[in-house]
C-alpha cells in the first residue's frame, strides 16, 4: 500500500513558520545546541591550530558573534558575506588582534560590521569606488571612496591584515599587499575551475589558481552565466609573481553542517617575511 511522506515521517508539522533572523536556522533544546556550538567553536579552534597559530579564542568570542550579528542590519542582504565568511572573519580577526584592519570591497557592510565588533579598538580603513550601498556608516571606521590600490596605507604590525572582497585580481592584491608591510590576507570570490561558473566576476587569476600547478600560460575556461557565455585565459604575467610572496593558503572549511548558513570562498594567506 502507498504511504505519503506525512503520514510516515517521524518529523511533525507544529504550526507556521516563524519569524527568525537570516542567522539563526534552527531552535532546538539548550543541552543540544550547546553540544552543537562546542562542537562548531572545536572545528574553528582545530583549524586555527592547523593555520599554524596558537589559538587564544573561547567559545566565548563565538556566543559573543552570535549576539553581535543582532545588530548586523546588512546581514543576509544579497551579495553580501555569506554567513559562515562572517563567522570566519570575526574568529580570526580576535585571534590575530590586528592593530589596522583593510577591507577593499564594503558594498553593504556587513562583513564590515563583523570585523568592527571583532576587534573594536582596531583601525579600520574601508575601501570602495562607491559606498551608495552600505547600509549605515559605522563610527571609528575610515572610508575612502577609492580603489585601495591608488592607496598609501601601511601595515602598523605583523598581526594587522587586508580583507579583499572587491572582485579584483587576487594576485595583484597580494602583491600590493606585501608592498605595504602586510603579512596576513583574506581573500574572496576565489573559487577553483569547478566553482568558477558561479561567478560573473571572480578574482581571477585567483589564489586558488596558482596554489598549485594546474594552470600553465595560456590555459582557458568558460562557461555560462545568466545567459551569457564567459571566458577566462590564465596569464603567468597578471599573476605578479604573486606564488613567490606566499608562505602558506588554507581555505576555509565548511561550517554549513552546523550552522545552516552559507560558506564564503575565503582564503586566508600568510605571506613570507
Amino acid at each position: 500500500m502507498a504511504q505519503d511522506m506525512q503520514s510516515v515521517s517521524l518529523v511533525r508539522d507544529v504550526g507556521p513558520a516563524l519569524p527568525e533572523p537570516p542567522f539563526i536556522t534552527y531552535r532546538a533544546n539548550a543541552a543540544l545546541h550547546a553540544r552543537n556550538m562546542q562542537q562548531l567553536f572545536e572545528c574553528i579552534r582545530q583549524f586555527i591550530i592547523k593555520m599554524g597559530l596558537h589559538p587564544t579564542i573561547t567559545i566565548n568570542d563565538l556566543d559573543d558573534y552570535f549576539r553581535a550579528m543582532t545588530h548586523n542590519r546588512a546581514f543576509g542582504i544579497h551579495g553580501t558575506t555569506p554567513g559562515n565568511g562572517t563567522i570566519w572573519l570575526f574568529l580570526l580577526a580576535r585571534q590575530l588582534q590586528p592593530k589596522t584592519i583593510v577591507e577593499s570591497g564594503v558594498y553593504s557592510g556587513s562583513s564590515l560590521f563583523t570585523l568592527r565588533q571583532a576587534v573594536p579598538g582596531a583601525n579600520i580603513i574601508a575601501f570602495d569606488v562607491t559606498f551608495a550601498n552600505l547600509i549605515s556608516r559605522l563610527p571609528n571606521v575610515d572610508y575612502r571612496e577609492r580603489d585601495w590600490g591608488l592607496d598609501n596605507v601601511r601595515a602598523e604590525s605583523l598581526s594587522d591584515f587586508c580583507f579583499f572582497d572587491d572582485h579584483i585580481n587576487n594576485c595583484l592584491r597580494i602583491r600590493q599587499s606585501y608592498e605595504r608591510g602586510f603579512r596576513q590576507i583574506i581573500v574572496d570570490d576565489s573559487p577553483d575551475l569547478g566553482e568558477i561558473h558561479k561567478f560573473r566576476y571572480p578574482a581571477a587569476p585567483t589564489v586558488s589558481m596558482i596554489r598549485n600547478d594546474k594552470w600553465s600560460d595560456g590555459d582557458t575556461a568558460e562557461w555560462n552565466w545568466n545567459g551569457r557565455r564567459l571566458r577566462y585565459t590564465f596569464r603567468i604575467a597578471d599573476t605578479f609573481g604573486a606564488k613567490d610572496l606566499i608562505e602558506a593558503v588554507y581555505r576555509f572549511p565548511s561550517l554549513t553542517h552546523l550552522t545552516g548558513m552559507e560558506d564564503a570562498y575565503h582564503h586566508y594567506i600568510q605571506l613570507r617575511n
